[in-house]
């Protein structure tokens, strides 16, 4: 009487663990990102043994930073920015017979692009994800501007050479079309793979000024001005050269 009275006791127990193996066995893995996650994807060089991740390149080959929203199981909204500030300076100090020269430039020039996109998400597994991603692309192209110091000294003085060069920027516009997959190997963690084609168009250059002032050691200053236009225009219907490898994390909101 004692056992089966242990068994009444136990056996509902046993059902229940054996109700809720039944339903984890019945419940695949989550692994795909879920309505609601924000993901950050990079690029991925290298063979085996030098494999490294690079940012996405915008359609002017800038670095970028790419995040990604998934609205829900079929669309994701994704967005690449590429800031770009480019400073550049050279000093030097050299003796040039009995004189000594003092040379000091600098050049400097900014960018920005921001690249909206949508991904369309076919059916796939519970690790496998394939989609058909839009992107289009606006950026602009600050100023360039550039300048020199030349100071050439000797016994008698210092003469003074300065240049001033500055040059209108410009605007990019595109639209690219691609295929790709996410192949999640841990929960929210994939690796992927994208290809695609595109056309870029660019338009740099514009009005260029160019201003010598000359202060010599003995004489009066002078300036030289010299004015210019030249503008390059870039259209280009291209396929990307090879595959582009990408990593993404998505991180749950």
């Amino acid at each position: 009487m004692k056992y089966l009275l242990s068994l009444v006791f136990i056996l509902p127990f046993l059902v229940a663990q054996a109700q809720d193996s039944i339903q984890n066995q019945s419940v695949p893995p989550q692994y795909n990102a879920n309505a609601g996650d924000l993901g950050v994807t990079v690029n991925i060089t290298g063979l085996i043994n030098n494999i490294s991740s690079v940012p996405r390149k915008d359609l002017r080959a800038q670095n970028s930073l790419v995040v990604r929203y998934v609205i829900n199981d079929n669309l994701t909204f994704r967005t690449g920015i590429a800031p770009r500030v480019m400073g550049y300076r050279v000093s030097s100090t050299d003796s040039v017979g009995k004189d000594l020269v003092e040379f000091d430039s600098t050049a400097r020039q900014s960018s920005f692009s921001i690249r909206p996109g949508i991904e369309y998400h076919f059916l796939g597994t519970k690790r496998l994800d394939p989609y058909a991603a839009l992107d289009a692309e606006f950026g602009v192209i600050g100023w360039f501007n550039a300048g020199s110091n030349t100071n050439i000294s000797d016994t008698t003085g210092t003469s003074k050479y300065k240049r001033t060069i500055t040059e209108a920027g410009g605007f990019g516009l595109g639209a690219k079309l691609s295929l790709g997959f996410n192949y999640f190997v841990a929960k929210r963690l994939a690796l992927g793979l994208e290809y695609g084609m595109g056309l870029a168009y660019t338009a740099t250059g514009g009005d260029k000024q160019e201003v010598l002032q000359i202060d010599p050691t003995s004489g009066s200053a002078s300036t030289q001005r010299q004015l210019s236009s030249t503008r390059v225009f870039d259209t280009q219907l291209f396929v990307d050269p090879m595959a582009q490898f990408t990593l993404s994390y998505f991180f749950s909101l």
